[in-house]
């Protein structure tokens, strides 16, 4: 399960935008889930005219499926990203997802949790 919690200390107006899903998510029933194509657990943010891209990667077993949630209420952007079934196989993807805000986003503070993993930031135009 992923949180990603974000609360702000100036004013902002994002709105969640959508959410792309990438990686291994690409590439279910390929030779490519069979190759270890491991890559650092990371958390990153972009800005784009006005807009803020959130990327989260994560190595997870290949045979895994996941799903996610996102919202932005009040000062907080909220994402959730939930392993609907347990994969129990002899592989591991890197899966990432892109989450898409518009508006301003002056300053925000960030968690994300994947499993055991645990990242902290700020995030600043």
């Amino acid at each position: 399960m992923t949180l990603l919690s974000c609360e702000k200390s100036e004013s902002g107006n994002l709105k969640y935008s959508e959410t792309v899903a990438g990686g291994c998510f690409l590439d279910k029933g390929s030779s490519f889930k069979k190759s270890q194509y491991i890559q650092p657990d990371t958390v990153t943010y972009t800005f784009t005219n006005d807009s803020l891209n959130l990327f989260v990667g994560f190595n997870a077993t290949c045979c895994s499926e996941y799903t996610s949630k996102s919202s932005v209420e009040g000062d907080s952007i909220l994402i959730k990203i939930l392993t609907t079934q347990v994969g129990i196989c002899n592989c591991v993807c890197y899966y990432t997802y892109n989450f898409k805000f518009s508006g301003n986003a002056n300053f925000y503070n960030y968690h994300v949790s994947v499993s055991d993993l645990n990242f902290k930031g700020q995030i600043k135009p």
